[in-house]
């Protein structure tokens, strides 16, 4: 199995997980988990993850699937995770990424301590169940977004690899030119070859996008951007960031000094209207953003 094709695995089936988590209740919900398992199987035989139960890490990854994909009724959910984040938090065993498992019974124990007032007893006594809320708070605080890319005809591309620049994460149009994928708020979604970047900007759990494939930005005479200096050394996810009136190039400085203020107005405007009001650093769209005082 390709690098490739593990990775799409994670993606997939970290989507699948998501609808799993919200829909455990429903009568197709233990088929959808013994897919995953079946799935998890594949994943384990060529590239072993770290496995864990009720945050709890699993010894013999075989072993524990192939007695829990005939306890999926007990499952509460499944979260498959593989980026950056993961490898921090668990190192080198989940390089490989991760397969976090949660029963019904370890997640109403965490709901039933979520308003609890946690002492440090508390906490050394509990800290798993806080592990569980933690990442399933994590989990939520996804947004799902979706489209469709096509040609500057209209016609759907397919095949075409659509990222999250600030996760490494992807996936690929369908046969229709469709399109799913994750990000939180303010990572920029982008499909290869294509001078377009969605930023999500709003905190919608699900939104859409549709992506137009068009000559850069260089080669357009007609563009009035085509003659703006500077434009190479830009790229179409780099906005800029006007915050309570004061201009930010970097996302990363704009994202420091926003962190923990109430956002009360976001503006999106066009490169084309962006240059006219900001010159070459507007040529990718500005995002003005306004906080509460």
């Amino acid at each position: 199995m390709t690098r490739l094709t593990i990775f799409l695995f994670f993606f997939t089936l970290s989507v699948m997980a998501q609808a799993i988590k919200e829909s455990v209740e429903k009568t197709n919900s233990i088929t959808q988990i013994a897919t995953a398992f079946r799935a998890c199987h594949s994943i384990v035989e060529n590239t072993p993850p770290l496995i864990m139960l009720d945050d709890e890490s699993i010894s013999d990854n075989h072993k524990f699937l192939d007695e829990w994909e005939n306890r999926v009724d007990e499952i509460e959910g499944i979260f498959i995770l593989r980026d950056d984040i993961i490898t921090a938090l668990y190192g080198s065993r989940a390089i490989n990424g991760l397969i976090y498992v949660t029963t019904k019974v370890a997640k109403q124990k965490a709901d039933s301590l979520a308003m609890t007032r946690w002492t440090r007893r508390k906490v050394k006594k509990y800290q798993k169940y806080r592990n569980i809320l933690g990442w399933y708070n994590y989990m939520n605080s996804f947004i799902t977004v979706t489209g469709k890319v096509t040609d500057k005809e209209g016609n759907p591309m397919a095949n075409i690899r659509v990222y999250n620049k600030d996760r490494n994460t992807e996936t690929y149009t369908d046969s229709l030119g469709n399109y799913t994928i994750q990000a939180r708020r303010w990572e920029a979604i982008q499909p290869e070859n294509i001078e377009d970047c969605y930023l999500v900007v709003k905190e919608a759990k699900e939104q859409s996008h549709n992506f137009v494939q068009h000559p850069p930005i260089e080669s357009r005479n007609s563009d009035p951007r085509a003659s703006t200096p500077s434009i190479s050394l830009k790229t179409p996810c780099d906005k800029l960031f006007i915050l309570n009136g004061i201009p930010i190039e970097k996302k990363e400085e704009f994202l420091k000094k926003v962190r923990r203020k109430k956002i009360e107005e976001i503006i999106e405007i066009d490169g084309q209207l962006g240059v006219s009001l900001y010159g070459a650093e507007g040529v990718y769209g500005v995002i003005i953003v306004n906080t509460k005082k």
